[in-house]
Parts: structure tokens; C-alpha cells; sequence
């Protein structure tokens, strides 16, 4: 009897139930797909990583050579001849190179003796596959540390053979046996991984990764040598002991440990980040349902508290009273669980598909595990429990007695009294709408958490628009030109093409940058500022991007040291370009031309702009404009993809807790509402005193959230500019506050529509006759 009295007082609140359904549902989904999707790349990935020896650090080092190096006799003729970079020094004399790579790991091995270093040798390519432009990087093999890993096929043993990744051969239709033409026709034998490049990064322009246009490639180290690309090294090295990151020697860049490098330890991050966002976000939203059914409880025995005190009068125990709401209530939340874990599974298969999608990795068939469904069901349902199981004891606590008298008035709430000091000046019926809403302080503060937590996730989506696209792309959109080309000649310039000279070897506050000279009347590539307005080149002064900018913390006017070939020159900042892809500096190029050649000449360059795509035999390393805009379409659609999910996942957030609040501030006060009407208040007015209010403390919440969002976010800025040397150019503008706001006004009228029709419906004859009774 009392299990059926039960049920059919929640039957009728199937549509509470339903919007509390949807958040409990969420938790388990949540928990369950990330766990199973992370899970997914996570083994297979440890077991690649430590069969192919992964690196424990990696030296990035000067790819030309140093003063301490000319000393050589050997190295100083080749430097007067042009052949100054450990690129052009391989290409004229393989001994002078073997021997300047063994002198420089013989002094990383005296200052890690422990260490073991091995040289990382690398060319990136570009080459046209079906009417488009792609990226290569061929990776020549190593002996002990970066091996290869095979996913399908064979390693290449002809000099006519290739391997390359699954996914870029998924993404073009490529199979084992087939022949792709990257400048010479080879075989593909088979699919091949690399563990320092678990993202396919081939330069500075850190998010332009597009599995289906890029690739690393390997081939036989005859093939490698001989294959015309842009060579660049680094070194490798795997220890048992502490890393040593800060050595004090004339050729290192830098010392990262793989954990801190994108291309390689972004992985770790993402697994461990996952793991813990997965649990988190669970938790977070399991404790709102718990919250919520708390409260739905807890309204549904005050309604009853003279049914329950009558059965505890007549010999009912406390026990029996309670087992049927707790009961009925575990086995919604049971239920519920049970379906968010099976939804959670169903969808872990696509989201570790969307990981590899970017990550270069092994993946494995998902398979359930006992524990991941007892934490994503039971664990939820023993919160459930002790949650409801509180509020139920506290209530069947008091005794027969108590429960059928009228409950006293309950004594203000701070909050209560807080709002109350705030409207001391206000009319009655202002005092009445806005203290109505605070009198629950549970109530209000799950209203005031979901509205945040949406909130939050809503500005990180709109500040992620087009942050991608700054990144990768940069100031490619407003560029003329259509091709980027390097040289290491002097070929006749022709028509429709503009020089320009660069140097990766300059270092501002330790930090390597790229200085890069471009001619005064430059149009193919003109510099502008955040703001559109075009920016001058000074020979006395230096335009900086956006990303070197951020990292440094510098601004106009500010002075700067430039140290490049042994002097350290100051120049004044007279502008900053809006351009995120990599850490440049710019001048005149007949400034930096005098500069590194000591005077001898203005008119230096290694590079062109073109409308026209030039000759490829003055240029091996051409790169399309647009080629490099179509790469970054992969990593957009996918950015998009999450901003539509954040947006999503708040807004489904925060209309299920504002119709639930909204529905049980309407059951709660059925009474006050239909004396509301009886005193003569129109229903306009009767919506506005019981729910309006709630419409205030929204916006008040969404408001608050934002300066929270912008300093959570200037966080992760500060990490990943700190720890990956990344610069994310997320972007806040005022209209992103209406947006916010219109979000939350939309989602309230939305969730508030059939509470609103509730109370027009509220019958006046039915309340008069009970309070007659």
C-alpha cells in the first residue's frame, strides 16, 4: 500500500523526474565514455612507447655552427664558403658533419654521463597528391632510441619503398602496394608510427595538423640522404637519472623532457588530464542530481507531513515509512546509471576514433571493465543513497505529533537576510518575489552552480572561435601572395615576386626566434596589427608577432636585446603583427642583410613570395598559401565540433536544473500562488512574484562566471605558454557577454514555459475549499 501511494506521487512528477533523468544519465555517460575512449589508446600506447624506446628528453640545438666550432679548420672553410648550417656542412663534407654531431653529444654525455644521445635526423617535404598540396616528414631510422613501429607491412628494404601513417592512408585511399609520387614515385610496404610524434607537428605553427595531409614517412637511409628536402636535427636522449634542462652550452636551444613537449608528451597530458576531467565533471554532475533529488524529496515528505505522522501514530516505524521513497528513488537512479553506462560505452568507440584522428597511435578493441562500471553505477548510487537516505531520516525523525501539526514558519536564512537588508526600501511585493527564491539556501545554491558551470563552459566555446584559425593560419587570409619559396641560391626575380630574408638563429631573452627581413614596399606579405591598420618596418626599430609578443610579455615602445652571430644588438618595439604561427621578429631586409654579412651587401634573401608557382629548380621548399589554409580545415571542424558540444552539454546542464527548480518553486508554494490570485494579482503579475525572480539571479550568476571564466582561461594560457612554449590566442570580446547573456535568457524561458502554464492552470476553488476544511 504505502509503495503504491509512493509511486503514484512520483508518476505524477514524471516531468521533474525526466529533467533529473537527463543530468544523471550525463554523469554515468560521461564518466563512462572517456574512461573507455581514453582507456582505448592508453595501453596500447604504453606498450608502443616503451617497445620503440621513446625518448626521455630531447636537446634542441643550433642548426648552424658556433663560434667555439669555427675554430675547426675544416668547419671555418666550409662557413667561408656559405656552408655555415649543419644542413649545408652534411651536404659538402659527411666527415666534418659526423665529426661536429659526435663533438656535441660527447659534451651533452660529460654533462649527463648517465645519459645515452642519439642524433634525430628529419626532412620535411611538400608535395601535390591529388590536385592538393601535402606535408611530409621523413624520419630516417634510429638505432636505439625514436625506432619505428610498424601498425601493418614492412619497414621499406628497396630505396623504392615507403612507409607511411595509417591514418593519412586511410584518409586518401591509400593501401599496402600501392606507388605515391612525392617528387619520385615509391611503393608503399607498409604503415609506420614514431614515438616522439604522437602528433604529426612538423614546424612552430603548433595546431596545423592535418592527418590527411601530412605525414611522417620512412625509407631506406640511402633513399634519405639522397632525397631533396629541408634537413633539420636535434638530439635524443633516454636516461634513468634527473634530466639536466638547464645546460650552459654554446649550441642547445633548449632541454624539454617529453612530457613537457607538445608532439610527443601532449599524450600524457591528454590521458591523465582526461582521466581526471572524466571523474571530475561526473562527480560534479552526479552531486547536482544528488542535490536535486534531495530536494525533491525533501518537498514531497514536507507535502505528506500529515500523512506520515498519521501512519507513525497508528504503529508505523520509521523503516517502513521510508523504504518506499528511498527504494522507488534507487531504483530511478539504478536505472538511469545502468543507461548513461551503456550510452557511455556506445559513444567511447567514436571519441578514442576522434582521438586518433589527431594522435599518432596504436589503439586497441574497448573492453568492459567490472571496476569502470561499478564507479560509473554504484558508486553515484551509494551517493544517492546516503544523500536520500539523510533527508528521509531527518524528516521520519520527528515525531507523530510534530509531523501532524503545522510547521513553524522557518527562520530567514542568511542569505535571506542579506537580500532582505539589500530591499529594506522596496515594496512589499518586490521583497516577496526576490526573498521567495532565496528561502531555500540548497535550493539557490544549486541554481547558483548550474547556472556558472554553464555559463563558464559557454564563454570558453565562444573565446575558442576562431582561435584555431588565428593559430594556424595567422595572417595567410590577408596575405596576396599564393607560394612561399626558399632557396639556397641567388635565381633572377622575376615578375609577381617579392624577396624576403630569414634567420631562425636569433635569441631574445634566451628565447630562439626567427628574425625575418621583408623589402620596405613589401605587398605580397604586408604586416598589420591587431586592429587591420598596416604596420612600417624602421631599420632601427622591430615588429614582433602576436605569439612572441604574449610569451614575453612585451608591448610597443618597449626595448629588446636581439643577440645573433655573438652580438647583442637593442632595438626599440614599434609594433605588433597579428600573427600566431611561430616566435618572428622583423626588419628591413636590407638591415638584416647588412647585418649578416657584416655590411658587404643590402640585398641578401632566401626566399620569395610569388603569385606565380616558381621554378622548382631554384627552389626545393615551395609552399602553397592556400595549401596551408586547407590544412588547417581538419583541426577547425574539429575546434567547432567541441565548442557545439560545450555549448550543448551547458545549455542541456542548465535547462534541466532551471526546470526542476523552477517546477518545485511552483509545487512548494501551490498555496501562496492560488491566494496570490484570490488577493487579486493577475496572472502576469503571479509569474512574475514566483518565478521572475529566479530571471534576476541568472543573469546576476552569468555575469559573475565570466571574470571567473577569463581568469580560469588566463591560467591555462599561462601553463601552456610556460610549460609547452604554446601561445593560445584566445580571444574575449564584449559581445560574447550578450551572447552569454541571451544564452541564459533563452534557456530560462525555455525551462520555465510549462511551469509558467502550471501556474495560469492552478484551480481557485480547489485551494479555498482546503483551506476551508
Amino acid at each position: 500500500m504505502l509503495y503504491k501511494n509512493v509511486w503514484k506521487t512520483l508518476s505524477r512528477k514524471w516531468m521533474q523526474l525526466l529533467a533529473i533523468a537527463i543530468i544523471i544519465v550525463m554523469s554515468s555517460l560521461t564518466y563512462t565514455m572517456m574512461f573507455y575512449g581514453i582507456s582505448g589508446i592508453e595501453v596500447p600506447t604504453e606498450e608502443y612507447l616503451e617497445e620503440s624506446n621513446q625518448e626521455d628528453f630531447a636537446i634542441d640545438m643550433l642548426n648552424r655552427v658556433t663560434e667555439e666550432e669555427l675554430r675547426d679548420p675544416a668547419v671555418a672553410t666550409l662557413a667561408e664558403t656559405g656552408a655555415f648550417t649543419l644542413a649545408d656542412i652534411k651536404q659538402a663534407d659527411a666527415e666534418v658533419f659526423n665529426r661536429l654531431i659526435a663533438s656535441r653529444i660527447a659534451a651533452v654525455e660529460q654533462e649527463m654521463p648517465d645519459a645515452t644521445i642519439e642524433l634525430r635526423d628529419l626532412k620535411a617535404i611538400t608535395y601535390t597528391f591529388d590536385d592538393t598540396e601535402h606535408r611530409g616528414m621523413i624520419v630516417k631510422e634510429s638505432d636505439t632510441i625514436n625506432r619505428s613501429y610498424l601498425e601493418a607491412g614492412e619497414r621499406p628494404s628497396a630505396n623504392d619503398e615507403i612507409a607511411l601513417n595509417k591514418k593519412y592512408a586511410e584518409e586518401n585511399g591509400i593501401d599496402i602496394g600501392d606507388t605515391i609520387d612525392i617528387g619520385k614515385p615509391f611503393t608503399v610496404s607498409g604503415f609506420v608510427l614514431f614515438p616522439d610524434y604522437t602528433l604529426p607537428l612538423f614546424d612552430d605553427n603548433f595546431f596545423n595538423l592535418d592527418p590527411g595531409s601530412q605525414t611522417l614517412l620512412l625509407m631506406t637511409d640511402e633513399s634519405f640522404e639522397t632525397f631533396v628536402g629541408q634537413e633539420s636535427f636535434r638530439l635524443s636522449g633516454v636516461t634513468d637519472q634527473p634530466i639536466k634542462t638547464d645546460l650552459e652550452l654554446p649550441f642547445v636551444v633548449s632541454v624539454m623532457e617529453t612530457e613537457n613537449i607538445i608532439r610527443s608528451g601532449a599524450i600524457y597530458s591528454e590521458i591523465s588530464s582526461g582521466k581526471a576531467m572524466a571523474l571530475g565533471l561526473s562527480l560534479f554532475i552526479v552531486s547536482i542530481a544528488v542535490i536535486i533529488v534531495a530536494i525533491l524529496i525533501s518537498n514531497m515528505l514536507e507535502a505528506e507531513r500529515g500523512q506520515i505522522g498519521l501512519l507513525k501514530a497508528i504503529g508505523y516505524s520509521r523503516r517502513q515509512i521510508a523504504s518506499p521513497y528511498l527504494v522507488l528513488i534507487l531504483i530511478f537512479a539504478f536505472f538511469m546509471l545502468i543507461i548513461g553506462y551503456f550510452l557511455g560505452l556506445y559513444f567511447a568507440n567514436p571519441l578514442k576514433e576522434l582521438y586518433l584522428d589527431f594522435y599518432l597511435l596504436p589503439s586497441i578493441t574497448i573492453a568492459q571493465s567490472p571496476l569502470v562500471f561499478v564507479t560509473a553505477v554504484f558508486a553515484p548510487l551509494l551517493f544517492f543513497a546516503l544523500v536520500a537516505g539523510a533527508v528521509i531520516y531527518k524528516i521520519m525523525g520527528e515525531s507523530a505529533l510534530a509531523l501532524l501539526s503545522p510547521r513553524d514558519n522557518v527562520s530567514l536564512n542568511r542569505l535571506s537576510r542579506l537580500v532582505s537588508r539589500l530591499l529594506k526600501r522596496a515594496s512589499g511585493k518586490t521583497k516577496f518575489k526576490y526573498l521567495y527564491a532565496v528561502k531555500s539556501t540548497g535550493s539557490f545554491l544549486i541554481f547558483f552552480l548550474g547556472i556558472l558551470f554553464s555559463t563558464i563552459l559557454i564563454v570558453f566555446a565562444l573565446m575558442m572561435n576562431g582561435a584555431v584559425d588565428r593559430m594556424t593560419v595567422g595572417g595567410l587570409n590577408e596575405a596576396v601572395y599564393e607560394y612561399e619559396a626558399y632557396t639556397d641560391g641567388t635565381p633572377v626575380l622575376e615578375a609577381g615576386q617579392e624577396p624576403f630574408l630569414t634567420y631562425p638563429f636569433a635569441f631574445v631573452e634566451d628565447n630562439l626566434i626567427t628574425l625575418k627581413g621583408l623589402d620596405f614596399d613589401n605587398t605580397l606579405f604586408p604586416l598589420r596589427d591587431e586592429d587591420g591598420d598596416a604596420l612600417t618596418l624602421e631599420p632601427d626599430g622591430l615588429v614582433v608577432s602576436s605569439s612572441l609578443a604574449l610569451k614575453l610579455g612585451l608591448d610597443v615602445g618597449q626595448d629588446i636585446d636581439v643577440a645573433l652571430d655573438g652580438d647583442t644588438l637593442t632595438y626599440p618595439i614599434i609594433g605588433i603583427a597579428d600573427e600566431f604561427s611561430g616566435d618572428f621578429a622583423y626588419l628591413p631586409r636590407s638591415t638584416l642583410s647588412e647585418l649578416l654579412t657584416d655590411g658587404s651587401t643590402d640585398d641578401l634573401f632566401n626566399g620569395i613570395y610569388a603569385t606565380e608557382r616558381p621554378n622548382e629548380s631554384d627552389y626545393p621548399t615551395i609552399l602553397s598559401r592556400q595549401g596551408l589554409i586547407d590544412q588547417s580545415e581538419s583541426i577547425n571542424q574539429y575546434m567547432n565540433f567541441m565548442m557545439n558540444v560545450l555549448i550543448g552539454g551547458a545549455s542541456l546542464i542548465a535547462f534541466s536544473i532551471l526546470f526542476v527548480l523552477t517546477a518545485l518553486t511552483v509545487e512548494k508554494n501551490y498555496y501562496v500562488i492560488s491566494l496570490l490570485k484570490v488577493m487579486g494579482y493577475e496572472k502576469r503579475e503571479v509569474r512574475s512574484m514566483i518565478l521572475n525572480s529566479y530571471f534576476i539571479y541568472a543573469l546576476i550568476s552569468a555575469l559573475l562566471s565570466i571574470p571567473i571564466a577569463l581568469l580560469t582561461l588566463r591560467v591555462i594560457i599561462v601553463v601552456f605558454a610556460e610549460d609547452y612554449g604554446l601561445v593560445l590566442p584566445l580571444e574575449f570580446e564584449w559581445v560574447y557577454i550578450v551572447y552569454t547573456l541571451g544564452a541564459v535568457v533563452l534557456l530560462f524561458f525555455m525551462s520555465t514555459f510549462i511551469s509558467r502554464r502550471k501556474i495560469d492552470q492552478i484551480p481557485l476553488q480547489e485551494v479555498l475549499k482546503t483551506y476551508q476544511e
